[in-house]
């Protein structure tokens, strides 16, 4: 099986672009704490005696970076539909390898981009899904976005879109899984969810 990392990493390599939500008319904006580092910096700190601390705050920052942008979004709920933001520090990292002299924050920004074909305009209730041992927390319209795209890969049948995961749409997402040469878990979790959303963009 391929480094999905990789995968993802040459996804996003090419499409980081600098925020342009609140800025001057130059284009020019403060950014502060972890998103004002590089990545030359932030792979430093997660290689060294203190990378569990740094991962852990990575973490919360992308938590509060997230939560920043659903709030200045008119007309958006969830611009990510990943609940667990610890997944997404892997990813960053993969992504400043990279790309060493990009800001911290750019990355961030690329990484939720590539997750807008699944945002949410609304609330949705959140599920915690099982299958095989191991869970990952969706909200149930991520669950029906997911169905969908099933849908339209013929795995599952037409009008099965009802957002509650059973067997039929585990056993769906894990062929989806197998054709796209990622881990088989039958869950919609973050690589999952990451090329779902990539794919129904093309």
């Amino acid at each position: 099986m391929r480094n999905i990392f990789s995968t993802l990493t040459t996804a996003l390599t090419l499409s980081i672009a600098t925020p342009a939500l609140a800025a001057t008319s130059d284009g020019e904006f403060a950014v502060y704490g972890w998103g004002a580092r590089d990545c030359n910096t932030i792979m430093t700190l997660l290689n060294g005696e203190q990378a569990a601390q740094a991962k852990a705050q990575l973490a919360e920052w992308i938590s509060g970076f997230i939560s920043a942008q659903n709030r200045m979004a008119e007309g958006l709920y969830d611009i990510t539909p990943v609940k667990s933001h610890s997944p997404m520090v892997s990813l960053a990292q993969n992504i400043c390898a990279n790309n060493p002299d990009q800001l911290f924050e750019n990355v961030v920004f690329a990484m939720v981009e590539s997750f807008s074909a699944l945002e949410l305009t609304e609330n949705s209730p959140l599920v915690q899904l099982s299958h095989n041992g191991q869970a990952v927390s969706v909200n149930e319209e991520t669950v029906r976005r997911v169905q969908k795209i099933l849908i339209a890969d013929g795995k599952l049948p037409t009008g099965s879109d009802d957002g509650k995961f059973g067997p039929q749409t585990a056993l769906s997402i894990e062929a989806w899984q197998g054709e796209a040469d990622i881990t088989v878990n039958g869950l919609p979790d973050m690589v999952t969810l990451f090329l779902m959303a990539k794919q129904a963009t093309q």
